[in-house]
């Protein structure tokens, strides 16, 4: 087989794969609605670095559903982490501006570091965090910081290729249904988390008038007490 017969019989799995992904209409707009709610989210920033970094969270949850799409499972999965760290890594710098400078400019100490950024002390899914920026979540944050470790360790899974990632299918570009599913269910999780970070760095900061443009947040953490009722909700559901 010579390199444009081989080509040509990739490219013709990955549009099988496509067709089938693409049945689930529904799954794809849900990564695109969690995108668009992260950057709307980022508009409301004063900080424009800030605002950045959440419009490249964005573009690489879009990046990993196209992965997806084509049957790409590892490389969705990869996406899908570099995403959360980022949105994550936002909320570190937003306070760790240094960190920030040195990260732009590329040198290594401003490298994301994960264990930075779920420190139990001093990261943003700590007390601290809550304490300074909306009190009245700090009990919430011992479970996220849990739930953060748990999904990134999943995703964290298919980036080093843990032996358990690896299937008879993974050797060829063939739709897999299980892979398929699993992504959407660590893709809820890590949407929860990120939007309950911002919400915990940010939302006090935002003024009352500016709450009606990001409902969606209401409408996606309403079991979430203190959110609920910074946006109107009442106290007990």
């Amino acid at each position: 087989m010579d390199i444009e017969e081989y080509l040509n019989k990739v490219n013709s799995n990955l549009q099988i794969n496509f067709h089938k992904s693409i049945e689930k209409t529904d799954y794809f707009s849900r990564v695109h609605h969690i995108a668009s709610m992260i950057n709307e989210f980022s508009t409301h920033l004063s900080d424009q670095d800030e605002r950045e970094m959440l419009n490249m969270v964005s573009s690489q949850l879009e990046h990993s559903s196209i992965n997806l799409a084509f049957g790409m499972y590892r490389q969705a999965f990869a996406a899908l982490r570099l995403s959360f760290e980022l949105a994550l890594g936002t909320v570190y710098f937003s306070v760790n501006k240094l960190e920030h400078a040195e990260w732009k400019n590329g040198t290594k100490s401003g490298d994301i570091v994960w264990s930075k950024l779920i420190d139990p002390d001093n990261g943003v899914l700590s007390s601290r965090m809550a304490t300074a920026f909306f009190k009245k979540l700090s009990p919430k944050m011992k479970d996220y910081r849990f739930k953060a470790k748990e999904v990134y360790r999943q995703l964290s899974e298919y980036v080093h290729g843990n032996s358990e990632t690896w299937t008879a299918e993974n050797f060829t570009i063939n739709y897999e249904k299980s892979s398929f599913e699993k992504y959407f269910i660590l893709l809820e999780e890590v949407s929860e988390v990120i939007l309950f970070a911002l919400c915990c760095r940010y939302l006090k900061s935002l003024p009352e008038h500016e709450l009606d443009t990001i409902d969606f947040i209401h409408s996606e953490l309403s079991f979430v007490g203190p959110i609920r009722e910074e946006f109107g909700g009442p106290k007990d559901i």
